[in-house]
């Protein structure tokens, strides 16, 4: 950002004159003066290879630039090396010279105040000299707000030894509201979800992030209840964010942002350390601990004889990666998981009530995902997108990798089979817009399932199951009003078991996914 100006002001710095090119000279080493922000292990590394007994001014250039480069990759974009008038031959001075910053001036917020932005970039700050790599993990955390986008561009001062820099920002307000209809209900618990969700994105204006989400049956409303609440705290002098969560649910399903693999309870807590950008390329380490109670031993409020409730407390050290370019986006993550005994239900006996093929209460599991959207001719889209899970343990079902519904293997109902490993691939072509957010799109969904020891098993989990289909769909988007309606149709169904079992999605079944949002 700062290298058209800084290079301007950089000429203005002394050198000494040449006395010719050729003129030779021993350098025995280096003294720096000034604001050196590397360590003397850092500058002795790199002006080492400078240390010659048969120099040139060219060989001086060299170690400036070296010099130089070294501190723009650490972030120190601001500081320039100068090599002052002196006697040549021996020890050679290098000053370090760093220019601060000017004014500071703010552009574009309507909706997030000068404090709220300021605070977004606290490595910006007038009279000091910023480190480039902090400030751009500063960006990068407060562009994930929905709400706000921000910008930090640097120019020449009209003052000496300073440059100025202006905050541009895009905004909208930073409260929403959305009700969301979809079909991923089942027969048992009514076949359709209602979301409501309510979220604030600048609590106390810092950026605090707060959704809430109550998901509901139109059909069955007292046998479906789940609630959600997600708290994000953006720590931007620390280049991360902390994140607490809490589900509440009586059935299986993705409702609002939240998931549920089981009928129960999870509590939370993240933090997401962030990496400097390089290019469009935003990466985050992750390390999070949940607390999951499995409501088993009942199902609506009926005794299940044998069963206790299950618990998994796992904690999860994992890394996610995404690349914006003009031709594509692409990201990837993956993340392993240990399973902490000892809290209710999380234990050998309660996970042998489910199945006696599970072996130990300390598993471990490792996910992985990718996804790739690239643009085709005529203004037409392609992508795919691709999940794993491996895991040497026999795992409870909570624990395991489903397959089935909208968002997994389209054609069937929500988790219709599941494994302790598997995997899924999504593969989709959309049409260009016939008007403004309207596109058809056509589509191949395929997925595995393996599990462990299921020759001891007493509840009946194959070894191997698959499941894939394909489909045609139709997606409306705007800023205020979503639709989707994509019809899958089976082509490979679950294995079916002998005498077989209807509730099993088999190859020929079909089913229309229909979601419609509104918000407001």
């Amino acid at each position: 950002m700062a290298a058209a100006a800084l290079q301007a002001m950089a000429q203005q710095q002394g050198v000494p004159a040449a006395t010719g090119a050729s003129t030779q000279f021993r350098i025995s080493g280096f003294e720096l003066t000034g604001d050196i922000p590397l360590s003397q292990d850092e500058t002795t590394r790199i002006l080492a290879p400078f240390i010659v007994p048969q120099a040139s001014l060219d060989t001086l250039q060299k170690a400036s630039a070296a010099l130089e480069a070294a501190l723009k990759a650490k972030g120190y974009a601001l500081h320039r090396v100068s090599l002052p008038a002196q006697e040549l031959g021996g020890k050679v001075t290098l000053a370090i010279v760093k220019f601060v910053i000017g004014k500071i001036t703010l552009e574009g917020n309507a909706n997030f105040s000068d404090t709220n932005v300021r605070a977004s970039v606290p490595e910006l700050r007038e009279g000091e000299t910023p480190n480039f790599k902090i400030l751009a993990v500063q960006t990068a955390i407060a562009n994930e707000n929905p709400s706000k986008q921000v910008q930090v561009t640097v120019k020449e001062s009209d003052e000496a030894d300073k440059i100025d820099a202006k905050i541009s920002i895009k905004d909208v307000r930073p409260w929403n509201a959305s009700v969301n209809w979809a079909n991923t209900g089942s027969n048992s618990t009514g076949n359709d979800r209602l979301t409501v969700a309510l979220g604030h994105v600048n609590l106390l204006d810092r950026d605090h992030q707060l959704s809430v989400a109550y998901t509901t049956s139109l059909e069955r409303s007292e046998t479906v209840k789940q609630l959600g609440l997600n708290y994000r705290i953006p720590l931007y002098q620390q280049g991360g964010v902390v994140g607490v969560s809490y589900t509440n649910s009586d059935v299986i399903g993705n409702f609002g942002s939240f998931t549920s693999s089981g009928a129960g309870q999870t509590y939370g807590v993240n933090y997401s350390l962030y990496m400097p950008p390089e290019g469009g390329n935003r990466r985050y380490w992750t390390v999070s601990l949940d607390e999951k109670q499995f409501d088993a031993s009942k199902i609506n409020g009926v005794v299940i004889p044998g069963q206790s409730d299950r618990g998994s407390r796992p904690v999860t050290l994992g890394y996610t990666s995404r690349m914006e370019s003009d031709t594509s986006i692409w990201s990837y993550n993956a993340d392993v998981a240990f399973n902490l005994p000892g809290s209710s239900g999380n234990n050998l006996s309660a996970y042998k009530t489910e199945d006696a093929r599970i072996g130990t209460v300390n598993w471990s599991v490792l996910h992985a995902g990718v996804s790739y959207l690239a643009p085709l001719p005529g203004g037409w889209l392609w992508s795919a997108r691709a999940q794993v899970q491996y895991s040497g343990d026999a795992l409870i079902a909570g624990e395991q990798f489903g397959l089935g519904g909208a968002t997994s293997v389209r054609g069937t109902g929500e988790r219709m089979i599941s494994g302790d490993n598997g995997g899924i691939v999504n593969l989709e072509v959309s049409t260009f817009e016939f008007r403004p957010g309207l596109r058809l799109v056509g589509f191949v969904d395929a997925g595995w399932l393996n599990s462990n020891n299921t020759a001891a098993g007493t509840a009946g989990k194959l070894a191997m199951d698959q499941l894939a289909s394909a489909g045609l769909g139709l997606r409306f988007n705007s800023p205020s009003f979503n639709l989707s309606a994509e019809w899958g149709h089976i082509t490979s169904g679950a294995t079916q078991p002998v005498g077989g079992n209807p509730a099993l999605p088999k190859a020929g079944d079909e089913k229309l996914h229909v979601s419609v949002t509104a918000r407001f």
